[in-house]
């Protein structure tokens, strides 16, 4: 983000006292992370902690509405309720907030109408006919206003608010060099977009700045630097593939920051390694045949990587099953699971088998198991491919990876077995995988050489 002249005024001594003249700038290649890990929906959040530009987004761009001093802490709300607007508008908060002062035996508050309006709102009111009587009692002239999906209350610790009411764009805050909100910062600014009957928070980035943030998310940053830079040209063609296929459109932001996506801590875990990692790499993507690839990457391939066809059943060109180098570290696992907690399961799929008998699998031609077949009394029933690890998600959690084997333990009673699944890896074993790119880095390995030996025929360009 463009560094602003005024964010670098000095820390103002009270609340709500600056005015600065609308500005507005927009930002090349950025990418908007829909922070749904802790700020998905919500209806309130804290904010600030330090001198904020408080303004609106629209499309790609910021637009300024005024410089406060949140330093003691603040609050964003969405707002439920009805208000009346007083008759007569500002073209500053600090107009509305005389005009507001001087309501003597009124709730109110300054409000941003857009266009650099400011108009004053009594309230709130929890009925539209509450609103309307308030109205007619005014002694003056009053309009009811109705809460839109975009509408947000913004109050300090001290107990001053003012009301966002503004349909052209969304409330939006930005820091200098990072953003405060709910205890996490950021880079860029960020975004309340309208979600679930509330706001989801969303980062809206330069591209090489997100990286930052993703790749010591995703791969420790003590880790060697060609394995970062791996995962740098990964995750920077992940999401420029995402953004330019045009797969978030319709979520309101490019990608999220958990791991359904990739991993996106803000400014929490950047370290220099892996910011040396990101500029070292910069601008560079990875294609097949000119396109970008979707380049997925796994934690640990469990010592090989498996074919698309095996894992969401498309014949991927790039994504193709390859060994992992001698020597790489794999991550292991166990998991058990008693027949009765499997009948469980299977009643929980509706399976319809009656009493589970005996659980067999099926590998493809790289190891990986590719089928499990659940059979029981009065039938059987049969999983294939990923959802081998998502037929057994319970709490939240999938099986680790497809690389594993089974083995049967009778309890003392015999009234009862387990199934043990004895595995290695971690993730749906596509493309780079993570542990590999470390074992090939610390045997010597350029980034370039690990991307081109977990994604088949990929070359390596300037975006």
């Amino acid at each position: 983000m463009k560094k602003k002249a005024l964010l670098l005024l000095a820390v103002l001594t009270t609340f709500f006292m600056c005015t600065f003249a609308m500005n507005t700038y927009a930002v090349n290649n950025i990418v908007r992370v829909g922070l749904t890990t802790n700020f998905y929906g919500i209806s309130s959040v804290g904010i600030g902690g330090q001198s904020l530009m408080a303004g609106y987004s629209s499309g790609n761009s910021f637009y300024e509405i005024e410089y406060f001093d949140l330093s003691q802490g603040a609050s964003l709300s969405k707002s439920y309720s009805y208000y009346i607007a007083v008759e007569g508008s500002f073209s500053s908060f600090g107009e509305a907030k005389t005009c507001s002062d001087g309501l003597t035996g009124y709730n109110s508050f300054p409000a941003y109408v857009g266009s650099g309006v400011w108009n004053v709102y009594i309230g709130p009111y929890d009925s539209s006919e509450r609103a309307e009587a308030a109205s007619q009692n005014y002694p003056y002239d009053a309009e009811v206003c109705v809460p839109g999906a975009y509408t947000a209350v913004i109050s300090d610790s001290s107990g001053n608010s003012f009301i966002y009411d503004f349909s052209g764009g969304y409330f939006a805050i930005a820091g200098d060099s990072k953003t405060l909100i709910g205890g996490s910062s950021y880079r860029g600014y960020i975004e309340f977009y309208p979600e679930n009957g509330g706001f989801t928070a969303v980062n809206v980035v330069p591209l090489e700045t997100y990286l930052c943030g993703v790749v010591p998310s995703e791969m420790p940053s003590g880790w060697p630097g060609e394995a970062l830079k791996a995962q740098a040209l990964a995750a920077r063609t992940y999401v420029v593939n995402r953004i330019e296929s045009g797969a978030g459109e319709t979520a309101g932001y490019d990608i999220c920051d958990n791991a359904h996506c990739q991993m996106y801590t803000g400014t929490a875990s950047e370290a220099a390694s892996s910011t040396a990692a990101v500029n070292e790499t910069a601008g560079k993507v990875i294609t097949y045949n000119g396109a970008l690839i979707n380049a997925v990457y796994c934690s640990s391939a469990g010592g090989v990587t498996d074919d698309n066809i095996n894992v969401w059943e498309t014949d991927t060109p790039y994504l193709k099953s390859v060994e992992e180098i001698e020597g790489t570290e794999v991550v292991e696992w166990e998991r058990t699971y008693t027949f009765s907690e499997l009948t469980s399961l299977l009643a929980a799929h509706n399976a319809g088998i009656g009493e589970l008998v005996y659980v067999s699998v099926e590998r493809s031609d790289n190891g990986r198991v590719c089928s499990m077949t659940f059979s029981g009394n009065q039938g059987t029933y049969t999983v294939e491919n990923e959802a081998v690890r998502t037929f057994f998600n319970t709490e939240g959690e999938s099986l680790m990876s497809r690389v594993f084997d089974i083995s049967f333990v009778y309890d003392d009673n015999g009234s009862d077995f387990t199934l043990v699944i004895s595995g290695k890896g971690w993730g749906h074993g596509l493309g780079l995988s993570q542990y590999g790119a470390k074992s090939m880095a610390e045997a010597g390995y350029t980034y370039e050489e690990i991307i081109k030996h977990y994604y088949t025929g990929v070359e390596i360009v300037n975006y």
